[in-house]
């Protein structure tokens, strides 16, 4: 047997029996070419061992082991191995030539559906389970390696990096051990115990096919730095930015795998490729039939039919010199989002989310990649005479065609008929399938007069301002809406919602009266009607920021989910008990599923940073808090918080930089000064934390600081004692942030004292 070469070109014309057609790709150290067998017709893919490594014993010996290593697993996802050889002194293996597009190529294109990549991930470790079995381990997981079909088969290529693990006998003369401290693989598909040079075992390749599915999910890598240092530093230390947050289609599920493959600590990851393969089946199995995975076959491509599942409805626009009907039109948006988010099967992006998008010139596709949904709803307002018109548009996300249009005109006195026949045209382009209640609920109207209706929506226009003066003014639009209307239940709810907002703030006294007028608002919402969202969401926030009544908080918002799950408000605030109470892992789901309905609100970013903080997960609160930071550099409770967590971490530099700059945007807000009094404290400042002390005093002496404010500085300069004569006192008057005593790490020094231990009872936080 002899290789021939083109002079030239240096490319062989044949070996052996097979003549050589083109050169598939070089690299690393083999050349493979596309080659056709002529005993048996078929072509067929040969490696060589490049020139320049063929007098390397070492690397002679690692090209032999690939092919026996390969050769060993016979699967239908692994390409299979023909023959091994060596013709004047150069080796070769002949495998199967496998026709289709890599992974990599189809990634560079954008994320894959999330269907698309469970289906990936069922073959590729369906393969990696035979492969383990035999005690190989691959080692060089990358969407390079591996090709995707005509018919939707994955293909694993390249075991050039392969080795032996466990006792196979079978196996044993071909074991080659990694040296220590020698890297092998490619480096942003590597795990932590490569990068750092260590010996590895299968779940090496776990952690690098975790890697690939994030890639293949979110369309990026979850470690990248700008070098290759940067980027193994990431991989050993930084966790990835959440799959939900690039990728708003991904069910949770799927992202808490993902995130199990990619533990830093082996220990912590799927400990089998057979554990992580019985998990992928499950969410196959349970997930809804119209988007579920049929076949290995069904690999999608980006833009393939699938059902609308998803919707984000974009603020209506309004012409510039017609400003005067733009709360109109903000208010008609946001019913919209509130009644279609009652449909089944359908994710709504929720307002604060929607409204990012409040005067910008976007397209739907631009849309769709942003926030993971599947149709985009457009529209404009208009005031022509007495009438309103609006002009409607359903836009499909994926390729931007035209699925619906339509134009509705009523009289100015008429407009709530133009919202419900809005809303009952887009599910029915929908083609949900709604039950006799869902679509009793979506017609349902909450008031019957229109200057009721104006002042609510002119009040949820003032509210989301989250300003002193806009809480004025949604009080007093709330308030002329029941006057109008006394029976209108979404006023009352609105009215409570602005009063408990008020009446916990954690940096003053409650208002005088603020706190009783939130509770009966609350309930008068439910007595009027029992079947509002809204109304028993208003009421849980009472009873769990103003009456400390746990059970019934909890009572009342898993109520407010089970008549719209789409909630996303109510969601964020469960969240919130449910850390309070010490039971982070639920309320890490909860917020998820608040942020993913609501990706761009600063409020519930921020939210999730902090459940993250409670749970004692630092560096992903951190990771949070910053990418929320992204969206708006100057939201003050974002940076408030992640100086919080740069605490917890050491990095009481990087604390006081984050809070230091709030004090003079906020006239030194006590709360704020607190904190920094608390880290300054638990740095070893003393002086700067007695000066903060001192100043806190005073305020708390003329009502403008609370005594848990004294409270957090004390238990920072380790006066115990003090500090849980403060936070009783706080307990009595009820300071807002005394609901998360319970898991405020600030205060994770005065656990053991035993009036702590009684409060904590006394609250039933025990």
């Amino acid at each position: 047997m002899s290789i021939l070469f083109i002079a030239n070109l240096m490319q062989p014309t044949h070996i052996g029996r097979y003549r050589v057609l083109s050169l598939l790709g070089a690299g690393g150290m083999g050349q493979v070419f596309l080659a056709e067998d002529i005993d048996l017709g078929r072509r067929v893919a040969i490696k060589v061992l490049s020139p320049g490594h063929a007098a390397d014993s070492d690397r002679g010996r690692r090209f032999a082991q690939e092919a026996r290593l390969a050769a060993a697993v016979v699967h239908p996802n692994i390409a299979q191995i023909f023959e091994v050889g060596e013709a004047d002194g150069v080796a070769f293996i002949v495998m199967e030539f496998v026709e289709g597009e890599p992974l990599s190529t189809r990634v560079a294109n954008g994320p894959l559906e999330w269907t698309a990549v469970v289906d990936v991930a069922l073959q590729l470790f369906d393969a990696l389970d035979e492969a383990h079995a035999r005690g190989v381990v691959h080692r060089d997981l990358k969407p390079a390696n591996l090709i995707v079909t005509s018919r939707g088969r994955v293909k694993i290529l390249d075991f050039g990096l392969a080795k032996i693990v466990g006792n196979t006998s079978a196996l044993s003369a071909t074991r080659l051990q990694t040296d220590p401290g020698v890297i092998m693989g490619t480096v942003h598909y590597m795990s932590p115990e490569q990068a750092l040079g260590r010996d590895v075992d299968t779940r090496t390749d776990i952690f690098s096919a975790g890697i690939v599915l994030y890639q293949l999910i979110t369309g990026r890598l979850p470690f990248d730095g700008a070098s290759v240092t940067e980027t193994l530093d990431r991989i050993v230390h930084a966790q990835p930015d959440s799959i939900a947050r690039l990728n708003y289609g991904a069910p949770v599920e799927i992202e808490r795998m993902i995130r199990k493959m990619l533990e830093k600590d082996a220990a912590r990851r799927y400990q089998t490729a057979r554990d992580a393969l019985i998990d992928l089946n499950n969410l196959k199995r349970d997930s809804d039939p119209s988007v579920r995975v049929s076949s290995p076959a069904a690999l999608p491509k980006r833009g393939s039919t699938k059902a609308i599942d998803s919707l984000a409805v974009l603020p209506l626009a309004t012409a510039a010199a017609d400003a005067e009907i733009d709360y109109l039109a903000d208010g008609i948006t946001e019913s919209l989002i509130d009644g279609l988010s009652q449909l089944p099967k359908l994710k709504v992006m929720a307002r604060s989310t929607v409204f990012r998008y409040k005067g910008r010139h976007v397209d739907a596709p631009t849309v769709g990649r942003e926030l993971g949904v599947r149709a985009v709803l457009l529209g404009r307002l208009q005031r022509i005479g007495d009438r309103i018109v609006m002009r409607g548009e359903l836009v499909d996300a994926v390729d931007g065609s035209h699925l619906w249009g339509g134009q509705f005109q009523r009289e100015a006195a008429d407009v709530l008929a133009l919202q419900e026949d809005l809303a009952q045209e887009i599910a029915d382009q929908l083609r949900l399938r709604l039950t006799r209640d869902v679509r009793k609920r979506l017609q349902k109207r909450h008031t019957q007069n229109v200057r009721a209706y104006e002042a609510y929506m002119r009040g949820r226009f003032q509210l989301a301002k989250r300003t002193n003066e806009g809480f004025a003014k949604a009080i007093e639009c709330f308030e002329a809406a029941i006057a109008e209307d006394s029976r209108y239940a979404l006023a009352y709810a609105g009215l409570s919602d602005c009063y408990t907002l008020i009446g916990s703030a954690a940096y003053v006294e409650a208002p005088a009266g603020a706190v009783e007028k939130a509770r009966r608002a609350a309930e008068r919402a439910i007595t009027l009607d029992d079947q509002l969202a809204e109304a028993h969401s208003a009421l849980g926030f009472v009873r769990f920021r103003i009456d400390w009544d746990w059970p019934a908080a909890e009572a009342a918002f898993r109520r407010a989910l089970e008549i719209n799950p789409g909630h996303a408000s109510t969601r964020h605030r469960y969240a919130l008990l449910l850390a309070s109470l010490g039971r982070c892992d639920d309320a890490i789901a909860e917020i998820r599923r608040a942020h993913e309905l609501d990706p761009l609100s600063l409020i519930i970013g921020t939210a999730y940073g902090r459940v993250l903080h409670f749970g004692r997960r630092y560096e992903d609160a951190i990771a949070q808090l910053r990418h929320t930071l992204e969206i708006d550099g100057q939201f003050l409770q974002a940076h408030f918080d992640l100086g919080m967590s740069f605490a917890q971490v050491g990095r009481f530099a990087d604390a006081t930089a984050e809070i230091e700059p709030l004090l003079e945007v906020t006239e030194r807000r006590s709360v704020m000064l607190a904190v920094l009094g608390n880290i300054c404290g638990t740095a070893g400042q003393k002086n700067r934390a007695q000066d903060i002390l001192r100043e806190l005093r005073e305020r708390h002496a003329h009502g403008r600081a609370t005594v848990a404010d004294l409270g957090w500085v004390l238990a920072g300069l380790g006066e115990m004692d003090e500090a849980v004569t403060c936070f009783e006192g706080a307990a009595d008057s009820r300071a807002g942030l005394i609901v998360y005593l319970k898991v405020e790490p600030m205060v994770d020094p005065l656990r053991a004292h035993p009036r702590f231990v009684s409060l904590m009872r006394r609250l039933n936080l025990d």
